[in-house]
């Protein structure tokens, strides 16, 4: 495998332990060219940094995985990476629950994310107006593509299992899984939109209006999670409060927009054109399809049509009961990573 472990930078977070002593936590930043339209417009050098947690546990950082129980989790339109898979309010991370397994565990954050870099529409998008809206299916499918080829030489994996959460499970895991199925074990699409795409669907007029906007922004109040299924039987406000905060503090400029955070019209628009959002057919590696029961946007019906076209020999639908789109966040959220874990580890 050609090593790449020269294009990134390791953090000072590096073997920094949180969470108690069995668990380490580390800050990557991976050195990737964009194919971001942003750059060719703006004609600079689409040189970009994309952050990647690592959270295992104590003492297996930089190790060879012996089991290659290597697992990348991608993020939906709001919430980054590390926000959406390591959240702080207590049984919130689901990395955290993974590693405790004995699972090396990374989460990304896509261009226009988090600690990753923002391109030059995302910082000044009325600069741009003949650009294409940043952090398109293809962009997001690119950075995909770099971080796991980062994972598979860090930790000495063929093949890594991937988690897709909302528009990461609606379009890139499995975008990116068809067009590379050797180098992906299993995945788990958590909360997609296939044809139906719930209370969204009637927004689909509105994609070519998002290439010109170019920037969302949104506040994480209540209202948004309500629309998504949520009620205050299925989360804590504890839990509703660390996640809107860490989406507010993951933008430098949130102060800026009157406490909200920007994220990334791009692949927001190519979702609302597409229908299907991927070919189904076309996904060949194990596949989970898990959603919570009260889900607004990932509808029992559109994801059990899903699960029956995917392509593999090897697939499932679960439903968590008392879930909503925000399972990682909601009192079932133990019950949703143990079923993702045993499909994983299902030989």
């Amino acid at each position: 495998m050609k090593t790449m472990l020269g294009t990134f930078i390791v953090l000072a977070l590096m073997g920094i332990v949180s969470h108690g002593a069995e668990i380490a936590t580390t800050d990557f930043a991976v050195t990737h060219r964009s194919i971001d339209d942003s750059y060719k417009v703006a004609k600079i050098d689409p040189t970009v940094s994309l952050h990647v947690r690592e959270v295992v546990l104590s003492g297996n950082e930089r190790r060879t995985s012996m089991e290659g129980k290597v697992v990348l989790f991608v993020h939906g339109a709001v919430s980054p990476g590390y926000v959406a898979f390591d959240g702080t309010c207590r049984g919130c991370s689901m990395m955290r629950h993974f590693a405790l397994a004995g699972w090396d565990t990374y989460a990304l954050d896509l261009e226009g994310y988090g600690r990753s870099t923002r391109q030059p529409t995302m910082e000044m998008p009325e600069a741009f107006p003949q650009a294409k809206a940043p952090t398109s299916t293809d962009v997001a499918v690119d950075d995909v593509s770099r971080v796991v080829e980062f994972i598979r030489d860090l930790r000495g994996v063929d093949k890594v299992y991937l988690v897709g959460w909302s528009l990461g499970a609606s379009r890139i895991v499995p975008i990116y899984t068809i067009q590379h199925s050797n180098r992906v074990a299993k995945i788990a699409l958590y909360a997609p939109g296939y044809r139906n795409l719930g209370w969204v669907e009637g927004l689909r007029a509105n994609a070519d209006g998002l290439e010109k906007t170019k920037v969302l922004l949104s506040r994480q109040n209540l209202a948004d999670w309500q629309i998504m299924g949520a009620t205050e039987a299925t989360f804590t406000l504890e839990a509703h409060e660390a996640h809107r905060d860490a989406v507010l503090a993951s933008d430098p400029r949130s102060g800026d927009f009157g406490g909200q955070a920007r994220f990334a019209s791009g692949w927001v628009a190519d979702l609302l054109r597409a229908n299907p959002s991927f070919d189904a057919a076309k996904v060949i590696v194990p596949t989970l399809v898990v959603r919570g029961s009260l889900d607004t946007f990932a509808t029992a019906s559109d994801n059990q049509v899903l699960a029956k076209e995917i392509g593999a020999a090897k697939k499932k639908y679960v439903e968590i009961p008392g879930g909503s789109h925000f399972l990682q966040y909601e009192v079932p959220s133990a019950k949703f990573f143990q079923a993702v874990q045993e499909f994983f580890e299902e030989k």
